[in-house]
């Protein structure tokens, strides 16, 4: 394994619809020898499964491909880029990314994947325990449609020692994605808990991209973020004893204290307990310090043992999403539209046992606080939001049918482009380790 005084990782995409430009620039800088790609969400894995149903070799992160063409490039020069692009078909993004390479003529290429994480096959006899039901999933009422394990690092570790110059991730956890790449750079084992916390913690403040660098941070007048048009991706800088967080050079955004922090307690319930599959992090008492223009350093973080289960995300069909808008102005705004969430439940009254749930809101009155704030009086405007989860895609398309007609029943309703879409959930559950069963695949182009 490598051993280096210094690895430089930089973070590549938090989703796959991410800009890829910002990532170039960093790559090109020559800041980094490593790009980590978070390209998946909660629900992600599910839709591309979807998508794998209906075409066998589809599946994988939109984003493969393009980034492929961008960075390939950039590879033979030393650069190392990994990234859960695999999604719900690893096979197929690899047959991909090896014919994306090919086409671009970039021999000597080393692709590495990670396959196993689909444990669908095992959901019904390991009999998962839905926490977040209160129920088992042989249970469960509506179809299953996938079941995916988040997996950690020890296996891009792996490639990445085998050579790999390209890693193809599953649902690799979003840190994983640069536990990996630290650990190899500088020698670490992922059984050195201290090492593996500090690169824990570089993997989560990086996996969300510009958040650390200035993005969502723009609160004018009160935060203002140094030329916004173009912000910097985020990267660090980590040693055997000190992580530094920076961004692109001579870019836009910002890094300091502020919004170090910000991303450090983002989607973190428990700061003591930060469960990932590499380790338990704990950043309850991690300090932050700037130590110059952009660069911030780290510090103070602990790991406790990784868990003995696996988090597991379940896709469950759920029916069919529809929804509509309209807006109403002036004088009676409101009333108007409570009145209009009253016509379309009666409307909808005779196939309403096919809705599942439904709700309307009233965007500038109640869509994010409910009644906990009391307005002085009522806005000049106002735009209700109807969505409802059907069971039948009949159902669906009535609901859509009365939404869209509201606008040709009340004075001054400006409706706006309705939609219509599957409706898949997602809830978690927990599997021993010895129930997954990972593999890896290297290949030279």
């Amino acid at each position: 394994m490598a051993k280096k005084r210094t690895a430089r990782v930089g973070c590549g995409s938090a989703y796959d619809g991410d800009r890829l430009d910002w990532s170039v620039e960093l790559a090109k800088s020559g800041v980094v020898s490593y790009l980590g790609f978070d390209c998946l969400a909660e629900a992600t894995m599910t839709l591309a499964q979807m998508r794998r149903v209906l075409d066998p070799s589809a599946g994988f992160a939109h984003n493969l491909i393009p980034v492929i063409q961008d960075f390939g490039g950039l590879l033979p020069g030393g650069l190392k880029i990994v990234g859960n692009f695999g999604g719900s078909n690893t096979h197929s993004a690899v047959d991909a990314a090896v014919n994306a390479f090919r086409q671009q003529d970039l021999r000597g290429i080393r692709v590495g994947a990670v396959h196993g994480d689909d444990i669908r096959d095992k959901a019904f006899e390991l009999d998962l325990d839905l926490p977040d039901l209160g129920c088992r999933l042989s249970e469960v009422a509506e179809p299953l449609v996938s079941v995916y394990v988040f997996s950690g690092a020890g296996e891009v570790l792996e490639l990445l020692d085998a050579g790999a110059d390209f890693v193809i991730g599953g649902r690799t956890a979003d840190p994983s994605l640069f536990v990996a790449p630290i650990c190899y750079e500088l020698g670490w084992d992922l059984s050195d808990l201290q090492r593996v916390a500090a690169a824990t913690t570089v993997g989560h403040l990086l996996e969300c991209g510009i958040q650390v660098s200035g993005g969502k941070f723009a609160n004018p007048p009160r935060q203002v973020v140094p030329d916004p048009v173009r912000i910097g991706m985020p990267y660090a800088e980590v040693s055997d004893d000190e992580v530094i967080i920076s961004k692109t050079p001579g870019s836009g955004g910002l890094v300091d204290e502020r919004t170090v922090k910000l991303q450090l307690g983002y989607e973190i319930q428990d700061p003591a307990n930060y469960i990932t599959p590499d380790t338990v992090l704990d950043i309850s008492q991690t300090s932050v310090e700037v130590v110059g223009p952009d660069r911030v350093r780290v510090s103070g973080m602990a790991g406790k043992p990784r868990p003995e289960t696996l988090k597991v995300l379940v896709g469950l069909d759920l029916g069919w999403k529809v929804g509509s808008e309209l807006s109403f102005g002036g004088p009676g705004c409101v009333e108007k539209a409570q009145f209009a969430q009253e016509l379309l439940a009666a409307r909808c009254a005779e196939f309403g046992r096919d809705i599942a749930a439904s709700r309307a809101d009233l965007i500038g009155v109640n869509s994010l606080y409910g009644d906990q704030l009391k307005a002085a009086g009522y806005p000049p405007e106002v735009r209700v939001r109807f969505v409802a989860r059907c069971r039948t895609e009949k159902a669906a398309q009535a609901y859509l049918v009365e939404a869209k007609n509201l606008g040709f029943s009340i004075a001054a309703a400006t409706a706006s482009s309705p939609f219509i879409e599957r409706f898949i959930g997602v809830t978690r559950a927990y599997v021993p380790r010895s129930a997954v069963s990972l593999e890896t695949e290297l290949i030279t182009i």
